[in-house]
């Protein structure tokens, strides 16, 4: 199919790999009328084997040969739930494999652009083994599970057929989402049936729905990706201009760069919802929900106007593995600020090795930490308090938040989207690193402030002394 994806891609104006990869989300959509209609009712080898042979096929059109990297992955991952299934040592194991596999592919064929190679599905399947030795882990301690562990824990080990199916389901198998071997097998065992016939759920309008939002994202992606583009980034007119109209001008750019993901994380999740496969109960009114598998909560993300809330809708499905599996198992250290350090190291690292992703993440830590210490600010300041509950000042100050942070998002995907130091380096430097400077010396000023200029609140402690109640003000050895 060379010459058709050539032909494609020169008329779009971009990459062979890239059409490959777009022919491949949107196969999803009739082999997913094809399973409700042929092999919904069929037994479960045959459902698995479907997923296996159309995976490998997809994997072949778009990696070639490489596919047996993932195939490879997986059988070393099977041998250690054998040998030590439900063990601190497979879990072990299974973070060192999964990990060292991704780094040697990075390692061997990282360049200077976002690579359309073996490595990006391998990155998803990194984390879908990780996560099925955890669930294996947790199904054999059940009584010291919380509750989002008793969703996922597995009380046996899936077969090595079952294993496949799960890597190599084309709903997210190429880009993920992320979801758990429980909720796939509960899925091929009709557990998200039509519960008064039995039939494929009524997930196709929904799924039409997500294509079509889907759809719409690539569309912007691609016409506004004419006026804000990577070249004039990196171009000597853009250092030309004045100071806020980079900030704009990033602001623009940053924006478009997540309307690529945002769009085929939405055609994915089309194809996985006609399948049945995001089914998430029902809401309080008794309606289907199907946002199980949704990598991005679009009405929220859109609206969102703090970075807490902007980072936990977009990515969702990844936040939500890293904070499950990472994140929460390092409660033992006692810190949330260094959980959360590692966690996103370990989020960049995942990403891959060019310094652009460590010098995204951090700056996202450091974000959401001056967020945090702001808010708790503006609660000892009374009069700001007061200001800002007016109704008059709500909207004001939504747009003026959503302005900060989607320019705070932008500077920071700078690095994220160019990935070279020599390119990001310069974008910085012609911003004069302002914002690296204002959330890196903030803690700084953070102390400064709470410490010597925003007054503490009095305390009051009563003392009893004989028959004389003494009221003490700020006394130390009371407080």
């Amino acid at each position: 199919m060379s010459g058709p994806v050539s032909f494609l891609a020169s008329s779009i104006g971009t990459t062979e790999d890239a059409i490959r990869l777009l022919l491949s989300l949107l196969a999803g959509y009739p082999l997913s009328f094809m399973y409700r209609a042929y092999l919904y009712h069929q037994p479960n080898i045959y459902k698995h084997l479907y997923f296996i042979v159309i995976g490998l096929c997809l994997a072949v059109f778009n990696f070639g040969f490489d596919v047996y990297h993932s195939f490879l992955n997986i059988v070393l991952i099977y041998v250690v739930l054998l040998v030590t299934p439900g063990t601190k040592l497979s879990v072990g194991l299974a973070f060192f494999i999964n990990t060292l596999y991704l780094t040697l592919g990075y390692i061997a064929h990282s360049t200077d652009t976002y690579d359309f190679k073996w490595t990006m599905p391998q990155c998803v399947l990194t984390l879908r083994l990780t996560g099925v030795v955890f669930d294996v882990y947790d199904g054999r301690k059940k009584s010291e599970l919380s509750a989002e562990q008793k969703e996922t824990a597995l009380t046996k080990v899936p077969s090595l057929v079952e294993l496949l199916s799960l890597c190599y389901c084309f709903g997210g198998f190429m880009i993920g989402p992320q979801f758990s071997m429980k909720r796939y097998l509960d899925f091929i065992n009709g557990a998200f049936s039509h519960p008064k016939t039995g039939q494929a759920p009524d997930s196709i309008q929904p799924g039409l729905k997500r294509f079509c939002l889907g759809t719409l994202y690539i569309a912007i992606y691609q016409i506004l990706g004419m006026f804000v583009s990577d070249d004039f980034l990196l171009s000597e007119s853009f250092q030309n201009l004045g100071f806020l109209y980079k900030c704009g001008y990033i602001t623009v750019w940053g924006k478009n760069l997540l309307n690529k993901y945002i769009g085929s994380w939405l055609l994915v999740e089309g194809s996985i919802t006609i399948l049945g496969l995001s089914y998430n109960g029902k809401d309080k009114n008794g309606n289907d929900l199907w946002n199980g598998c949704a990598n991005v909560r679009t009405p929220e993300f859109e609206y969102a106007n703090t970075f807490r809330d902007l980072i936990h809708c977009f990515n969702y499905n990844t936040n939500q593995w890293m904070a499950k599996y990472i994140f929460k198992r390092l409660r033992f250290l006692g810190n949330k600020l260094i959980s959360q350090g590692v966690t996103l190291a370990y989020l960049a690292f995942w990403h891959g090795l060019h310094s652009g992703y460590y010098n995204c993440f951090l700056l996202e830590f450091l974000m959401t930490n001056m967020e945090s210490q702001l808010v708790s600010l503006i609660l000892k300041i009374e009069i700001v308090k007061t200001f800002q509950s007016k109704d008059y000042m709500k909207p004001v100050l939504w747009i003026l938040r959503k302005i900060l942070i989607t320019l705070s998002m932008g500077y920071a995907l700078v690095s994220f989207g160019l990935l070279i130091t020599s390119k990001y380096y310069q974008i910085y430097a012609g911003m004069y690193f302002s914002l690296h400077i204002v959330f890196i010396f903030w803690p700084a000023v953070y102390f400064i402030l709470t410490t010597y200029v925003i007054p503490r609140k009095k305390k009051y402690v009563v003392v009893p002394t004989n028959d004389v109640t003494t009221t003490l003000q700020d006394t130390p050895r009371f407080v």
